[in-house]
């Protein structure tokens, strides 16, 4: 019986409209989940809580930095509606088997550009440029398989092949 145990990601690239290299980028910050809520109290509750509201999130922002300042640097201010896309391999060790296993990461995000910090300048240095998009669309899939699909401006997220909003989209 196979029991991969996950490791880390290999290595990765950046693409514009999933074809097209954009850069040499270090490490990428994706976006945090992080639900919007409303504080609960009242009669028959002992006290408060925070009460998540079913597939809605706060704002979310993915940060790319690159190496150095290139003409990509600035295409990715333009809102052109392009997906950014990420390609990973990722390495798992086959506990079962001894051995090391891959696996493919694909994550394809929409937004609209947020900001541009241009890194700083040093003699043999990295300028660690980076964009920043506000996050309104994401997808997260592992070989081939849809984990997560977030559409914050359609009304869709789908965990793990699940469509949470799929009754609220029916009721509204």
């Amino acid at each position: 019986m196979s029991n991969p145990m996950p490791e880390k990601v290999i290595n990765y690239n950046v693409y514009s409209d999933t074809d097209k290299l954009l850069g040499v980028a270090a490490e990428v910050t994706l976006p945090n989940f992080e639900a919007m809520t409303e504080t609960v109290s009242g009669a028959g509750i002992a006290g408060e809580y925070e009460s998540a509201t079913l597939g809605h999130f706060g704002s979310q922002t993915i940060e790319i930095p690159f190496r150095t300042i290139t003409d990509k640097s600035f295409s990715l201010m333009k809102n052109n509606g392009k997906p950014i896309v990420l390609r990973a391999a990722q390495q798992s060790y086959d506990v079962a088997a001894g051995k090391v296993s891959q696996r493919g990461l694909k994550i394809t995000v929409k937004g609209q550009p947020k900001g541009l910090d241009l890194g700083t300048m040093a003699v043999g240095g990295l300028t660690e440029t980076t964009n920043v998009l506000e996050v309104l669309y994401i997808k997260i899939e592992e070989n081939g398989r849809t984990l997560l699909e977030f559409d914050k401006l359609n009304f869709v997220f789908i965990v793990d092949g699940e469509d949470i909003l799929g009754d609220v989209r029916n009721m509204i």
